[in-house]
């Protein structure tokens, strides 16, 4: 009988004590004295944090060393029009919609312009503080595009008239407000031996644009630009060139062709804050 009894008390503290070692050998690991975060997780996968997939619907390249956000806040919107002619016709459905938002709290601006023709999409993200910018472009819910360094005579934000590619601007001396805003005329000519007008229907092109005379008046937060960037657009305009900082508020394109491009604003709207995702291309 006291055999039988100390036989049971044996395997009474046994059992657990092979349980643990077949229990760790199966696991890798020992229990723990209290639950931490990591077994909890274990216990239960559903309170694992989800790691973030890469939208497969915008796929973003460019220079790996470049930062950007995923969304930005502006509170300075522009509405423009495009529209263009063949000759003295109006292009059905040609033009395209644009939207311009400039930041008061910092140096950063984005155009959206959407083609009437196609439903394609543009968006450029100029961001001085980053010094980054991003262009991309979409259609059918599907987007991609390439982020680098902000330069300020390598940068061509999307724009009717592809005004990247215009020489030296030349005061007119002419003054007209629009949208409350007040401006001064210049007019351009392309540079004729860009390869990216030379044999085709741009090859010649006479530009009257518009532009702000002050800049500040759309775009706040252009005094919190970096010092060096205000230097070098400082230096341009001296030079006459055009840095596509702050965009013409109205812009008459004649090309060699006889086609034209027409671009105004509508309205402007202050001080009213609006996130803008990068996303928000594919909606």
């Amino acid at each position: 009988m006291k055999k039988t009894i100390l036989l049971a008390v044996f395997l009474f503290l046994c059992v657990p004590a092979l349980q643990a070692q077949l229990l760790k050998k199966l696991t890798g690991k020992q229990k723990t004295p209290a639950d931490t975060e990591e077994t909890v997780d274990g216990s239960f996968p559903q309170l694992r944090p989800k790691a973030q997939q890469p939208d497969a619907t915008l796929l973003i390249g460019g220079d790996e060393k470049v930062q950007i956000d995923s969304s930005y806040e502006y509170d300075v919107a522009v509405y423009q029009e495009s529209e263009a002619f063949q000759g003295s016709q109006r292009v059905i459905d040609g033009g395209e919609d644009i939207v311009i938002y400039y930041s008061s709290t910092a140096a950063a601006f984005c155009i959206q312009l959407t083609s009437r023709s196609t439903g394609a999409r543009y968006h450029f993200y100029g961001d001085f503080g980053k010094e980054s910018q991003l262009m991309l472009s979409g259609v059918g819910g599907i987007s991609s595009g390439e982020k680098a360094a902000l330069e300020l005579k390598g940068m061509e934000p999307v724009y009717p008239g592809e005004i990247g590619y215009l020489s030296q601007l030349t005061r007119t001396g002419s003054k007209k407000v629009i949208a409350g805003v007040a401006c001064e005329e210049y007019v351009a000519h392309n540079l004729r031996h860009d390869p990216r007008v030379v044999n085709t229907n741009h090859a010649k092109v006479t530009a009257y644009v518009w532009i702000p005379m002050d800049p500040h008046a759309v775009f706040p937060g252009y005094s919190l630009m970096p010092g060096h960037f205000k230097n070098q657009i400082e230096k341009m305009r001296i030079a006459g060139s055009y840095p596509p900082v702050v965009m013409p508020l109205e812009m008459f394109l004649e090309y060699g062709n006889g086609d034209k491009v027409f671009t105004h604003t509508t309205h402007i709207i202050l001080n009213e804050r609006r996130k803008v995702m990068l996303t928000d291309i594919n909606r």
